[in-house]
Protein backbone atom coordinates (compact mmCIF):
# COMPACT_ATOMS: atom_id res chain seq x y z
CA UNK A 1 0.00 0.00 0.00
CA UNK A 2 1.43 3.33 -1.04
CA UNK A 3 0.84 6.57 0.82
CA UNK A 4 0.50 9.90 -0.98
CA UNK A 5 -0.24 13.35 0.46
CA UNK A 6 1.52 16.66 1.02
CA UNK A 7 0.58 17.19 4.68
CA UNK A 8 3.40 15.68 6.72
CA UNK A 9 1.72 16.77 9.98
CA UNK A 10 -1.14 14.33 9.47
CA UNK A 11 -0.53 10.61 9.05
CA UNK A 12 -3.33 9.54 6.69
CA UNK A 13 -3.00 5.86 7.65
CA UNK A 14 -3.08 6.07 11.44
CA UNK A 15 -4.83 9.32 12.39
CA UNK A 16 -8.26 9.54 14.05
CA UNK A 17 -10.96 12.10 13.13
CA UNK A 18 -10.13 11.91 9.43
CA UNK A 19 -11.55 10.96 6.06
CA UNK A 20 -9.02 8.87 4.14
CA UNK A 21 -9.42 8.47 0.32
CA UNK A 22 -8.01 5.45 -1.49
CA UNK A 23 -7.92 3.81 -4.90
CA UNK A 24 -7.76 0.13 -5.77
CA UNK A 25 -5.13 -0.24 -8.44
CA UNK A 26 -6.21 -1.94 -11.64
CA UNK A 27 -9.88 -2.23 -10.64
CA UNK A 28 -11.31 1.20 -11.61
CA UNK A 29 -12.56 1.53 -8.02
CA UNK A 30 -12.01 4.35 -5.53
CA UNK A 31 -13.20 4.79 -1.98
CA UNK A 32 -13.02 6.63 1.33
CA UNK A 33 -13.04 5.72 5.01
CA UNK A 34 -14.28 8.16 7.66
CA UNK A 35 -13.19 7.62 11.25
CA UNK A 36 -14.52 9.88 14.04
CA UNK A 37 -13.39 9.71 17.66
CA UNK A 38 -13.11 12.86 19.76
CA UNK A 39 -15.13 14.87 17.22
CA UNK A 40 -18.26 12.72 17.38
CA UNK A 41 -17.93 12.24 21.14
CA UNK A 42 -17.81 16.00 21.70
CA UNK A 43 -20.92 16.58 19.59
CA UNK A 44 -22.96 13.83 21.26
CA UNK A 45 -21.95 14.78 24.80
CA UNK A 46 -23.27 18.32 24.35
CA UNK A 47 -26.74 16.81 24.74
CA UNK A 48 -28.21 14.19 27.05
CA UNK A 49 -29.42 11.94 24.23
CA UNK A 50 -30.70 8.39 24.76
CA UNK A 51 -28.29 5.75 23.45
CA UNK A 52 -30.31 4.95 20.31
CA UNK A 53 -30.53 8.62 19.33
CA UNK A 54 -26.81 9.11 19.93
CA UNK A 55 -26.06 6.11 17.76
CA UNK A 56 -28.28 7.37 14.93
CA UNK A 57 -26.78 10.87 15.09
CA UNK A 58 -23.26 9.41 15.27
CA UNK A 59 -23.88 7.41 12.10
CA UNK A 60 -25.25 10.52 10.38
CA UNK A 61 -22.14 12.49 11.37
CA UNK A 62 -19.79 9.84 9.94
CA UNK A 63 -21.80 9.59 6.73
CA UNK A 64 -21.93 13.38 6.32
CA UNK A 65 -18.15 13.61 6.74
CA UNK A 66 -17.71 10.87 4.15
CA UNK A 67 -20.00 12.49 1.56
CA UNK A 68 -18.97 16.06 2.28
CA UNK A 69 -15.32 15.31 1.54
CA UNK A 70 -16.26 14.06 -1.93
CA UNK A 71 -17.58 17.45 -3.03
CA UNK A 72 -15.25 19.98 -4.65
CA UNK A 73 -16.64 23.20 -3.21
CA UNK A 74 -16.38 25.78 -0.46
CA UNK A 75 -19.50 25.85 1.65
CA UNK A 76 -21.80 23.55 3.61
CA UNK A 77 -23.09 20.05 2.89
CA UNK A 78 -26.13 19.12 5.01
CA UNK A 79 -27.89 15.84 5.66
CA UNK A 80 -31.34 15.90 7.23
CA UNK A 81 -33.66 13.04 8.13
CA UNK A 82 -37.26 13.65 9.19
CA UNK A 83 -40.07 11.22 9.90
CA UNK A 84 -43.29 10.47 11.73
CA UNK A 85 -41.64 8.29 14.37
CA UNK A 86 -40.38 8.85 17.91
CA UNK A 87 -37.42 10.76 16.44
CA UNK A 88 -38.83 13.57 14.32
CA UNK A 89 -35.63 15.18 13.03
CA UNK A 90 -31.88 14.57 12.65
CA UNK A 91 -29.74 17.37 11.19
CA UNK A 92 -26.00 17.22 10.45
CA UNK A 93 -23.84 19.53 8.43
CA UNK A 94 -20.27 19.58 7.17
CA UNK A 95 -18.57 22.93 6.57
CA UNK A 96 -15.40 23.04 4.52
CA UNK A 97 -12.67 22.20 5.08
CA UNK A 98 -13.81 19.75 7.78
CA UNK A 99 -16.10 21.02 10.57
CA UNK A 100 -19.04 18.93 11.77
CA UNK A 101 -22.09 19.64 13.89
CA UNK A 102 -25.46 17.95 14.44
CA UNK A 103 -28.53 17.55 16.62
CA UNK A 104 -31.72 15.49 16.94
CA UNK A 105 -35.31 16.13 18.07
CA UNK A 106 -37.33 13.32 19.66
CA UNK A 107 -39.95 12.26 22.19
CA UNK A 108 -37.76 11.00 25.02
CA UNK A 109 -40.35 8.78 26.72
CA UNK A 110 -41.29 7.08 23.45
CA UNK A 111 -37.60 6.60 22.57
CA UNK A 112 -37.01 4.93 25.93
CA UNK A 113 -39.96 2.63 25.26
CA UNK A 114 -38.44 1.63 21.90
CA UNK A 115 -35.08 0.99 23.54
CA UNK A 116 -36.73 -1.17 26.21
CA UNK A 117 -38.16 -3.24 23.35
CA UNK A 118 -34.69 -3.51 21.76
CA UNK A 119 -35.63 -1.29 18.81
CA UNK A 120 -32.60 0.82 17.88
CA UNK A 121 -32.71 0.89 14.08
CA UNK A 122 -33.47 3.91 11.93
CA UNK A 123 -36.94 2.83 10.83
CA UNK A 124 -37.98 2.01 14.40
CA UNK A 125 -36.98 5.53 15.43
CA UNK A 126 -37.84 7.74 12.43
CA UNK A 127 -40.70 5.74 10.93
CA UNK A 128 -41.83 6.87 7.49
CA UNK A 129 -39.99 9.90 6.26
CA UNK A 130 -37.40 11.48 4.00
CA UNK A 131 -33.69 12.06 3.73
CA UNK A 132 -32.61 15.44 2.36
CA UNK A 133 -29.10 16.27 1.14
CA UNK A 134 -28.25 19.93 0.48
CA UNK A 135 -25.17 21.65 -0.94
CA UNK A 136 -24.95 25.36 -0.10
CA UNK A 137 -22.02 27.27 -1.61
CA UNK A 138 -23.10 30.69 -0.37
CA UNK A 139 -25.58 33.47 -1.20
CA UNK A 140 -24.34 33.93 -4.78
CA UNK A 141 -24.88 30.28 -5.78
CA UNK A 142 -28.12 28.36 -6.12
CA UNK A 143 -28.48 25.58 -3.55
CA UNK A 144 -28.52 21.98 -4.78
CA UNK A 145 -30.90 19.63 -2.97
CA UNK A 146 -32.00 16.01 -3.29
CA UNK A 147 -34.94 14.50 -1.38
CA UNK A 148 -35.43 10.73 -1.16
CA UNK A 149 -37.61 8.45 0.94
CA UNK A 150 -36.11 6.64 3.91
CA UNK A 151 -35.74 3.01 2.91
CA UNK A 152 -34.59 -0.17 4.61
CA UNK A 153 -33.89 -0.71 8.28
CA UNK A 154 -30.85 1.53 8.77
CA UNK A 155 -29.04 4.59 7.45
CA UNK A 156 -26.78 2.58 5.13
CA UNK A 157 -29.85 1.01 3.49
CA UNK A 158 -31.35 4.44 2.79
CA UNK A 159 -28.23 5.99 1.34
CA UNK A 160 -27.47 2.90 -0.77
CA UNK A 161 -31.01 3.02 -2.17
CA UNK A 162 -30.42 6.66 -3.08
CA UNK A 163 -27.16 5.91 -4.88
CA UNK A 164 -28.69 2.96 -6.71
CA UNK A 165 -31.58 5.00 -8.10
CA UNK A 166 -30.17 8.50 -8.43
CA UNK A 167 -26.45 8.53 -9.16
CA UNK A 168 -24.52 7.72 -12.32
CA UNK A 169 -21.59 6.26 -10.37
CA UNK A 170 -22.26 2.83 -8.77
CA UNK A 171 -21.64 3.31 -5.06
CA UNK A 172 -21.87 1.20 -1.88
CA UNK A 173 -21.77 2.64 1.65
CA UNK A 174 -21.58 1.20 5.17
CA UNK A 175 -21.74 3.12 8.46
CA UNK A 176 -21.64 2.45 12.21
CA UNK A 177 -21.47 4.22 15.59
CA UNK A 178 -20.96 2.84 19.08
CA UNK A 179 -19.87 3.85 22.56
CA UNK A 180 -16.47 2.45 23.57
CA UNK A 181 -17.29 1.26 27.08
CA UNK A 182 -19.75 2.95 29.42
CA UNK A 183 -20.17 6.35 31.01
CA UNK A 184 -18.82 4.88 34.26
CA UNK A 185 -15.61 3.67 32.58
CA UNK A 186 -15.20 6.91 30.63
CA UNK A 187 -15.87 5.30 27.26
CA UNK A 188 -16.56 7.83 24.52
CA UNK A 189 -18.59 7.61 21.33
CA UNK A 190 -16.92 6.60 18.08
CA UNK A 191 -18.27 6.44 14.53
CA UNK A 192 -17.09 5.35 11.12
CA UNK A 193 -18.23 5.02 7.55
CA UNK A 194 -16.79 3.66 4.32
CA UNK A 195 -17.63 3.96 0.64
CA UNK A 196 -16.49 2.48 -2.66
CA UNK A 197 -17.36 3.73 -6.16
CA UNK A 198 -16.89 2.23 -9.58
CA UNK A 199 -15.18 4.50 -12.11
CA UNK A 200 -16.22 3.48 -15.63
CA UNK A 201 -14.78 5.17 -18.71
CA UNK A 202 -18.27 6.17 -19.84
CA UNK A 203 -21.44 7.62 -18.37
CA UNK A 204 -23.87 5.09 -16.95
CA UNK A 205 -27.63 5.36 -16.59
CA UNK A 206 -28.90 5.77 -13.00
CA UNK A 207 -30.13 2.41 -11.75
CA UNK A 208 -28.76 0.61 -14.83
CA UNK A 209 -25.07 -0.30 -14.92
CA UNK A 210 -23.77 -1.82 -18.15
CA UNK A 211 -20.17 -3.03 -17.97
CA UNK A 212 -17.94 -2.80 -21.00
CA UNK A 213 -16.82 -6.40 -20.62
CA UNK A 214 -16.80 -9.36 -18.27
CA UNK A 215 -13.51 -8.25 -16.69
CA UNK A 216 -15.03 -4.92 -15.55
CA UNK A 217 -17.98 -6.71 -14.04
CA UNK A 218 -15.75 -9.17 -12.22
CA UNK A 219 -13.65 -6.34 -10.79
CA UNK A 220 -16.66 -4.49 -9.37
CA UNK A 221 -18.22 -7.69 -8.04
CA UNK A 222 -14.96 -8.58 -6.28
CA UNK A 223 -14.62 -5.09 -4.80
CA UNK A 224 -18.20 -5.18 -3.44
CA UNK A 225 -17.81 -8.73 -2.11
CA UNK A 226 -14.73 -7.73 -0.12
CA UNK A 227 -16.39 -4.49 1.02
CA UNK A 228 -19.35 -6.44 2.36
CA UNK A 229 -17.04 -8.19 4.84
CA UNK A 230 -16.50 -4.94 6.78
CA UNK A 231 -17.89 -5.33 10.31
CA UNK A 232 -19.40 -2.49 12.32
CA UNK A 233 -16.67 -2.71 14.96
CA UNK A 234 -13.98 -2.39 12.27
CA UNK A 235 -15.41 0.98 11.28
CA UNK A 236 -15.22 2.36 14.83
CA UNK A 237 -12.52 0.77 16.97
CA UNK A 238 -9.42 2.81 17.71
CA UNK A 239 -7.10 -0.21 17.49
CA UNK A 240 -7.78 -0.61 13.75
CA UNK A 241 -6.60 2.47 11.84
CA UNK A 242 -8.41 3.42 8.61
CA UNK A 243 -5.34 2.49 6.58
CA UNK A 244 -5.20 -0.94 8.21
CA UNK A 245 -8.84 -1.57 7.33
CA UNK A 246 -8.22 -0.61 3.70
CA UNK A 247 -5.15 -2.87 3.59
CA UNK A 248 -7.14 -5.81 4.99
CA UNK A 249 -9.73 -5.43 2.28
CA UNK A 250 -7.70 -4.74 -0.83
CA UNK A 251 -3.98 -5.43 -0.35
CA UNK A 252 -4.02 -8.33 -2.82
CA UNK A 253 -5.36 -6.06 -5.58
CA UNK A 254 -2.99 -3.24 -4.67
CA UNK A 255 -4.29 -0.11 -3.00
CA UNK A 256 -3.10 3.49 -2.81
CA UNK A 257 -4.12 5.97 -0.10
CA UNK A 258 -4.13 9.74 -0.54
CA UNK A 259 -4.05 12.87 1.58
CA UNK A 260 -6.45 12.55 4.54
CA UNK A 261 -8.70 15.41 5.55
CA UNK A 262 -8.94 16.22 9.25
CA UNK A 263 -12.37 16.44 10.89
CA UNK A 264 -13.34 18.47 13.97
CA UNK A 265 -16.46 19.35 15.92
CA UNK A 266 -17.48 22.97 15.62
CA UNK A 267 -20.53 25.21 15.58
CA UNK A 268 -21.03 28.33 13.50
CA UNK A 269 -23.39 30.02 15.96
CA UNK A 270 -22.40 33.31 17.58
CA UNK A 271 -24.06 36.00 19.63
CA UNK A 272 -24.30 38.29 16.60
CA UNK A 273 -25.86 35.58 14.40
CA UNK A 274 -28.44 34.70 17.04
CA UNK A 275 -29.29 38.37 17.50
CA UNK A 276 -29.74 38.77 13.73
CA UNK A 277 -32.29 35.94 13.80
CA UNK A 278 -34.14 37.32 16.81
CA UNK A 279 -34.45 40.83 15.42
CA UNK A 280 -36.41 39.49 12.44
CA UNK A 281 -39.11 38.11 14.76
CA UNK A 282 -42.26 40.15 15.46
CA UNK A 283 -41.74 42.46 18.45
CA UNK A 284 -44.83 41.10 20.16
CA UNK A 285 -43.43 37.57 19.98
CA UNK A 286 -40.14 38.72 21.50
CA UNK A 287 -41.92 40.54 24.33
CA UNK A 288 -43.87 37.37 25.16
CA UNK A 289 -40.57 35.44 25.31
CA UNK A 290 -39.02 37.57 28.05
CA UNK A 291 -38.10 35.59 31.19
CA UNK A 292 -36.57 37.41 34.16
CA UNK A 293 -35.83 40.39 31.94
CA UNK A 294 -34.17 38.44 29.14
CA UNK A 295 -35.03 36.74 25.88
CA UNK A 296 -33.39 33.33 26.24
CA UNK A 297 -32.40 31.13 23.30
CA UNK A 298 -30.23 28.02 22.98
CA UNK A 299 -28.40 26.78 19.89
CA UNK A 300 -29.80 23.39 18.83
CA UNK A 301 -26.38 22.24 17.64
CA UNK A 302 -23.96 23.13 20.44
CA UNK A 303 -26.41 23.78 23.31
CA UNK A 304 -24.91 27.23 23.98
CA UNK A 305 -27.36 29.61 25.65
CA UNK A 306 -27.64 33.27 24.66
CA UNK A 307 -29.49 35.89 26.71
CA UNK A 308 -30.60 39.30 25.41
CA UNK A 309 -32.56 42.18 26.82
CA UNK A 310 -35.13 43.68 24.46
CA UNK A 311 -32.95 46.78 24.13
CA UNK A 312 -30.16 44.55 22.75
CA UNK A 313 -32.41 43.31 19.91
CA UNK A 314 -33.04 46.23 17.55
CA UNK A 315 -36.01 45.82 15.22
CA UNK A 316 -35.20 44.77 11.67
CA UNK A 317 -36.74 47.58 9.62
CA UNK A 318 -37.03 45.36 6.54
CA UNK A 319 -39.42 43.09 8.43
CA UNK A 320 -41.14 45.71 10.57
CA UNK A 321 -44.68 46.85 9.69
CA UNK A 322 -44.93 50.26 7.95
CA UNK A 323 -45.66 53.21 10.22
CA UNK A 324 -49.31 54.22 10.57
CA UNK A 325 -50.41 57.35 8.70
CA UNK A 326 -53.16 59.88 9.35
CA UNK A 327 -54.01 62.45 11.99
CA UNK A 328 -53.55 61.58 15.59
Amino acid sequence: MTNQGPDASLDPVDADDVVLPFQIEGMDVRGRVARLGAAVDEILHRHDYPESVSRLLGEALALTALLGCALKFEGVFSLQMSGDGVVSLVVVDFATPGTLRGYARFDVEKVWAREAAGEYQLRALLGEGHLVMTVDQGPDTERYQRIVALEGENLADSINAYFKSSEQIPTVVTVAAERAGTEETGGGWRAGAALIQYLPDRTTTPGLLIFADEHEQENWTEAVTLFDTVRADELTKASLAPGQLIYRLYHEAGVRVFHARAMAAGCRCSRNRVRDVLKRLPREELEQSVVAGNVETTCDFCNTRYDFTLDQIPADRKNSPPPETGAE
